[in-house]
């Protein structure tokens, strides 16, 4: 039996996101008998580790805020990640994230490691990085030295080789899966429009806002209801400026009402720029929710012919796309019959398989 090593790096950083989701499916799927998942940490609060999971870990009390937490758990978790890679107790090591301190150990067992690349949005997009942010150059050395890379979609693929010049043949494309939650909250609100994640830059969600807020005056029932952070001061101003206020809702949900967000929702919009995949996509598929995006990045692969899409840089693109999509209660049914379809192509055992399959060839 192979054990794999992953360490802690973003179940340390992250409660919820992609990342941690994608990392918890995969090591806690693993096919039994012939693979073990070991994971070398004291301190998690990471959703899906443990309540998705149900695995157990210290917590602590103090601080109540959690960035500050963080640092006591990122300290005492790198530590003890570090003693295991230095043990050698372990077949294949698996960072969930870049920092590299790991690779002089690593190097040093003559152990193979695997780096999953998710997107390459920081090298896309340098201006959103913060000027003390280290993880262009600790992600560039690490797709060097990786044995071998897991890239979670085609178009992150053609990103690292056009970006890095890394050899097309040490990267594999391993899509990633999703299971639907079984039982969704109540519906949570009536005739909206939903938009999930971050709001910064590259997500154009501004730019989209903007483009179709001339719909709210043709239809005034409707509302854009949104997860991820807050509204900021800036957001709420402009919002005010264009007099939407009222109809911009935030929910900070979780899994249970996600999914209830996607099955009641009039249609998902996704307008981002770049996205190395698009986890919130599959969601949507799922529940049955009518999908509307971007034309750009990785979302034509992942999506199919099972979504509507509009030109992001085109405002009327994306105003006649959302409204035609609208007063088609036809249209959403199709999409949504579509996408049901389509998620069947992305699930976590499939995600799981072709991920041991990079394992075995090693």
């Amino acid at each position: 039996m192979k054990k794999i090593l992953f360490d802690n790096q973003m179940f340390t950083l992250q409660r919820f996101g992609g990342v941690t989701r994608y990392f918890a499916d995969l090591m806690y799927n693993l096919p039994k008998g012939e693979f073990v998942a070991e994971v070398p940490m004291r301190y998690c609060e990471n959703h899906y580790v443990t309540k998705t999971y149900g695995q157990e870990y210290e917590k602590i009390t103090f601080p109540d805020n959690y960035r500050f937490r963080r640092q006591v758990y990122m300290l005492v978790n790198k530590h003890i990640a570090w003693k295991a890679i230095r043990f050698g107790n372990y077949d294949i090591f698996h960072p969930t994230y870049f920092n590299p301190y790991f690779l002089k150990s690593v190097k040093r067992s003559g152990k193979p490691f695997v780096l999953t690349v998710h997107d390459m949005t920081f090298e896309r997009y340098p201006q959103d990085v913060l000027i003390y942010d280290r993880t262009i150059p600790h992600k560039k050395r690490l797709i060097a030295e990786a044995d071998h890379i897991i890239a979670v979609s085609e178009n992150t693929k053609r990103d690292i080789i056009e970006l890095l010049g890394t050899d097309p043949s040490k990267i594999s494309v391993v899509h990633h899966g999703y299971r639907p939650i079984a039982e969704p909250a109540p519906q949570l609100f009536d005739r909206y429009v939903l938009y999930v994640g971050e709001r910064k830059g590259y997500k154009n969600f501004l730019p989209w806002l903007s483009a179709i807020r001339s719909i709210f005056n043709l239809d005034p029932n409707l509302k854009v209801v949104c997860t991820g952070s807050p509204f900021s001061a800036s957001e709420l101003k402009l919002f005010d400026k264009w007099s939407i206020t009222d109809r911009l809702v935030h929910i900070a949900a979780n899994d249970a009402q996600m999914a209830s967000l996607y099955r009641h929702a009039l249609c998902f919009v996704f307008p981002s720029h770049y996205e190395g995949f698009g986890i919130p996509i599959l969601e949507a598929f799922a529940n049955g929710c009518p999908v509307c995006l971007s034309n750009a990045s990785s979302f034509p692969e992942v999506a199919g012919d099972a979504a509507m899409f509009f030109n992001p840089n085109d405002a009327q693109s994306m105003l006649d796309t959302l409204k035609e999509l609208l007063v088609s209660q036809t249209l959403r049914t199709e999409l949504g019959r579509k996408g049901i379809e389509r998620s069947k192509d992305f699930s976590i055992e499939r995600m799981v398989e072709q991920t041991c399959d990079v394992y075995r060839n090693l």
